[in-house]
């Protein structure tokens, strides 16, 4: 049972009614955070306490607790209707802030969205070194050193040559 903010008169203190009128739309889409987890607290502890009055007037009207503070707050439906008040309120002030955490986690998101892309741009634009024998296409052969130098092909067989006059000489 949702009810205005003329409604709400009826059943709260002034003060009361300045920390709930603020969680009327208007009003609630021009706080920050901070301000609404100020709001969120301060709305808890109302009601937590009217949720007790509350209950203690329901047990009165019951007859199963003795009475406390018979005129102060009304009859078990007013003290009722005052939590439904600041539970709405309350419901309110949540919703705005995860608005408000959502939309800075986005931003967040999207910041870091664009530091990465960045990255990237610049990264495609960076000056490379010239690739050198190893380029694109895969692993090839690297040519010997050793091959390059070579050596003469007269002096090919001149060790194995006196390999074999040694030999001979031995036997005989």
């Amino acid at each position: 049972m949702t009810a205005g903010a003329a409604g709400e008169r009826r059943f709260l203190s002034q003060e009361e009614l300045t920390v709930v009128g603020e969680t009327h739309y208007p009003q609630l889409a021009e706080l920050d955070a901070g301000q609404l987890r100020e709001a969120r607290t301060h709305l808890r502890d109302l009601r937590d306490k009217a949720r007790t009055v509350a209950v203690h007037k329901r047990r009165e009207a019951r007859g199963k607790g003795p009475p406390r503070a018979a005129a102060a707050s009304g009859d078990a439906e007013h003290a009722s209707r005052r939590k439904q008040i600041f539970s709405q309120a309350l419901k309110r002030t949540n919703h705005q802030l995860e608005r408000i955490e959502h939309a800075e986690a986005r931003a967040r998101t999207f910041a870091g969205h664009q530091k990465a892309l960045a990255l990237v741009r610049r990264a495609e634009l960076a000056e490379r070194p010239p690739p050198g024998r190893h380029a694109h296409h895969g692993m090839r052969s690297n040519p010997s050193l050793m091959r390059a130098r070579g050596i003469d092909p007269a002096m090919a067989g001149r060790v194995s040559q006196a390999g074999k006059a040694a030999q001979a000489r031995r036997d005989a």
